[in-house]
């Protein structure tokens, strides 16, 4: 039979406390995103994580587990609550049937020591010896729900195996902007050279997380790191800073901070 492979991107999307460290184990780093895969029944044979660090420095952003779900009769699975919360009782239970599989992280097994400076590499592939990994997740979505032509929709949902990762950045505003949409902002603080790459989409916080504002995705920086400059719009060209100013000081963040790249089997 002819083995056959396919690489998944998936992008999750922070937007609620994007600056701040998960204050326990078990919160949610986020919470179900959707992505397609050919249809039938997949081996994830190997997972790669691009985590950025804190404040453009390569950080320990602590373990956390991948949950994967489908739908049940066409109807998705229902959210786990907000990033940075814990998962209730009641929002756990209603996703009982839904969950296919999971895979833990593991920070200290995985990682690229540092090598990329200011974000971390996490592969794995094979056995590790330990036993959270040793196992090959088979995934498989729900022939009933709606979705591209020769294709299956399935989610996946980050956990916190531990507290204190932080996806902040330290680039910030540099004097209150009055009016939304596609422009240059000034900002200091981090060079987001050290931190951003076009085409990345970003968010706008207070330094405690709140009054989050998605900004656009960035088309430009300054090579002195002194402005960068977003479109206003998201990856998929839909407007979404239409409304809000941004204060001085506001810090600019990923709202995607983590791409998983799941390479798979049939």
């Amino acid at each position: 039979m002819e083995r056959k492979f396919h690489l998944a991107t998936i992008e999750p999307t922070i937007d609620i406390t994007p600056n701040v460290a998960i204050s326990h184990a078990n919160d949610i780093l986020f919470d179900w995103f959707a992505f397609e895969i050919p249809k039938g029944t997949a081996f994830i044979k190997n997972i790669t994580c691009i985590i950025p660090g804190t404040d453009a420095a390569a950080a320990d952003q602590k373990d956390f587990d991948l949950y994967f779900a489908r739908s049940i009769n066409g109807v998705a699975p229902a959210s786990l609550g907000n990033p940075n919360a814990a998962v209730t009782q009641a929002k756990g239970a209603a996703v009982r049937k839904n969950i296919i599989g999971r895979h833990a992280l593991d920070s200290s097994i995985q990682e690229d020591a540092d090598a990329m400076i200011s974000y971390n590499v996490w592969t794995l592939s094979g056995k590790t010896g330990n036993d959270r990994n040793d196992v090959e997740v088979v995934i498989q979505g729900d022939a009933s729900y709606a979705g591209t032509e020769g294709y299956q929709t399935i989610w996946v949902a980050g956990i916190a195996i531990a507290s204190g990762a932080n996806y902040g950045t330290g680039v910030l505003v540099n004097g209150a902007v009055s009016s939304a949409g596609a422009q240059t902002i000034a900002v200091d603080g981090t060079d987001p050279n050290d931190c951003f790459q076009i085409g990345d989409e970003l968010l706008a916080c207070r330094s405690t997380g709140a009054s989050v504002q998605k900004i656009g995705t960035l088309t430009a920086m300054a090579s002195d790191g002194s402005s960068i400059t977003v479109d206003a719009k998201d990856i998929n060209g839909t407007t979404v800073w239409d409304s809000g100013a941004l204060e001085d000081d506001d810090e600019v963040c990923f709202r995607r901070p983590i791409t998983i790249r799941l390479a798979l089997e049939y």
